[in-house]
């Protein structure tokens, strides 16, 4: 075997031992290798020589301090630079310390919650089996295009995708706009720090932050992280390697986890937490294993408030009890099912199981894996490949992915999302081992356009036929009207699973109500801000339409059909509109509230159109 060969498969070793929860010795540290990082042997919860302590936000660690002066010895500081907008602060403690610290400052009122800062890991899971070739593919794989859609080449091997009909899916979204928050190892996915995953140079990427080292380049420099990424918003139909569920999404990459797979309970709180202010709508957490945590689940909370889909790993144990964070109450925990669509032999289950999703089985070889491009942080031959994994690790992008779909479909309402989600599963009700049934993407999305369309042609038929009986057609065309109520209240979101079986995906995202067209025009979607569940927009349509019979009806359609689907959001608990407090009732006084304001704006126009500009036409 030459070097060079020899080397890239140590490299390969190397990253799935660490995919499946195996902890490599890096020969740098020592005898002992990292620091707090616990092997496959022994207890999964293990702790920090430190406590995590949450203060009440805009509080100053001098004024902390100043009440606890013993902890200016043991360096308090900020978990990171972004710790101190959320209040979360590290002072060192070893473990015969720690209970005697935790009661002095649990007693402060500026403190929320404080504990021993715990370790969380990758799931583990058994190692794979089959020869070490044939669990990757390289990345320059001269695999010519699909002669289909999608044309990338090792599409056929997804069998992941197929079972979740994500190509069907794309026929009604692709995550355009949606921004998911991929908490885990990192992204290869800028060349100054790390590799470059080549998939994912057609994926669009927002700033993220590198917690472990406390930067903002969170290069992935173990391949977890990559993976989950790729399942979500893999570059697709690109002409080359695999596809993700929601192409069009944007990540947001947080890396919390060491090249060991290891990260602490303050890391992932500040990295929740983080996700939640700078706008991220979905948050995929491939990891657990330790216990409750007061600080996570405040963080979780915290982004839960905010909005946030909130999407965890069920963990890898083959037991009965889910991991936390997967296992806090609002957090999507999501089992793993291989090609059979049985639960994995490794996946974890019970109670909090909400939905199961491919995570791969390969027991009898890779072929069961979940395929996407990831890094081998430690082989110089093959620094990105295409790697079969297997695990709730995979399963859990797949859910992250698909909530982002809703979300770019219209479906801004978290709680909305989740109740999609379970009512549009595989499977023959709730159970503890798939929750409520298999992810379904298609059925989901389906389910979420069909509604919202059904009420909006009923509600724009409604407003319609009053205008229709009082005005006569020399003043208002009743075709226009007709026209632009249909297409302002989206309708003929009916006619888009057929469109996008026709290949007119493009038109098939025309038919949605023009509310819903931010990603497009406005750079937001229904509910990312007050503006497209508004008056404002169809009401200056209106006016500009006036001037002109056939523009005329038009635009008064128009608002009378953006008011129907205003109203059809209020009836569907669909849309969060953003700007708006809460999730709720205040968000349907809204939409009500400028729906009725659009219906007297099209009296008002119907009227100026009878006594302004109609004895004008007559007379030319």
């Amino acid at each position: 075997m030459s070097a060079r060969l020899l080397t890239a498969c140590l490299g390969l070793s190397a990253l799935l031992l660490c995919a499946c929860g195996e902890t490599p010795r890096d020969p740098a540290a020592g005898p002992s290798g990292p620091t707090s990082a616990p092997t496959r042997d022994e207890s999964p919860e293990r702790y920090a020589d430190e406590l995590v302590i949450d203060l009440v936000d805009g509080t100053s660690l001098e004024d902390f301090l100043a009440k606890h002066p013993s902890l200016r010895a043991r360096a308090l500081h900020w978990n990171s630079a972004h710790s101190a907008e959320e209040g979360i602060a590290l002072v060192g403690a070893r473990a015969g310390e720690a209970e005697a610290l935790l009661s002095e400052v649990r007693s402060d009122p500026l403190v929320e919650a404080a504990e021993r800062n715990a370790l969380l890991r990758i799931p583990l899971e058994p190692a794979a089996t089959g020869p070490l070739s044939e669990r990757w593919l390289p990345d320059d794989d001269s695999a010519p295009p699909r002669d289909a859609f999608p044309n990338d080449p090792h599409y056929d091997k997804q069998w992941n995708m197929r079972m979740v009909h994500a190509e069907e899916a794309w026929e009604l979204a692709t995550g355009a706009g949606v921004i998911v928050a991929v908490i885990d190892t990192g992204v290869a996915y800028e060349d100054h720090k790390g590799v470059y995953a080549p998939d994912l140079r057609g994926t669009e990427f927002v700033p993220g932050y590198d917690f472990v080292n406390d930067d903002a380049v969170p290069a992935d420099d173990h391949g977890h992280g990559t993976h989950c990424a790729g399942t979500i918003a893999q570059s697709t139909h690109n002409g080359r390697g695999v596809v993700g569920l929601a192409p069009g999404c944007r990540i947001m990459p947080l890396k919390v986890l060491s090249a060991e797979g290891w990260g602490t309970v303050s890391d992932i709180a500040d990295a929740i937490r983080f996700a939640a202010d700078e706008g991220a709508h979905v948050l995929s957490m491939s990891l657990g294993g330790g216990g409750y945590s007061p600080v996570m689940k405040s963080a979780v909370d915290y982004a839960l408030r905010k909005g946030c889909v909130v999407v965890a790993a069920a963990g890898n144990a083959n037991r009965n009890r889910v991991e936390y964070p997967a296992a806090y109450p609002g957090v999507l925990a999501v089992t793993s099912v291989g090609p059979s669509g049985e639960r994995a032999f490794y996946s974890s289950y019970g109670r909090e199981a909400f939905l199961a999703a491919p995570g791969g089985d390969m027991r009898e070889g890779p072929a069961g894996g979940v395929l996407q491009n990831t890094v081998m942080p430690r082989s110089e031959t093959n620094p990105t490949v295409y790697a079969y994994f297997q695990g709730t690790s995979m399963a859990t992008p797949h859910v992250a992915a698909a909530a982002a779909l809703l979300r770019s479909a219209g479906v801004t309402n978290p709680k909305a999302i989740r109740t999609i989600l379970a009512e549009s599963a595989a499977g023959s009700g709730w159970n503890q081992e798939t929750g409520h049934g298999i992810l379904d993407a298609q059925a989901a999305l389906q389910r979420a356009s069909l509604a919202p369309s059904v009420l909006g042609l009923a509600a724009a038929l409604l407003l319609v036929i009053p205008f229709g009986l009082r005005t006569t057609a020399a003043t208002l065309a009743r075709a226009p009207l007709c026209a632009g109520a249909l297409f302002g209240a989206g309708a003929l979101g009916v006619l888009a699973p057929l469109l996008g079986s026709a290949g007119l995906g493009g038109a098939a995202a025309l038919t949605h109500a023009p509310a819903t067209w931010g990603g497009l025009w406005l750079g937001a979607e229904w509910g990312t801000n007050a503006l497209g569940a508004s008056a404002l927009i169809p009401l200056v349509l209106g006016v500009l339409c006036l001037p002109r019979r056939f523009s005329r009806g038009l635009g008064i359609g128009l608002c009378l059909g953006w008011a129907a689907h205003l109203l059809s959001g209020a009836l569907l608990p669909y849309a969060d509109v953003a700007g708006i407090p809460g999730v709720g009732l205040l968000d349907r006084v809204w939409l009500v509230a400028n729906a009725a304001l659009l219906v007297l704006v099209a009296a008002y126009l119907a009227r100026l159109g009878r006594t302004k500009f109609a004895p004008q036409e007559v007379a030319a």
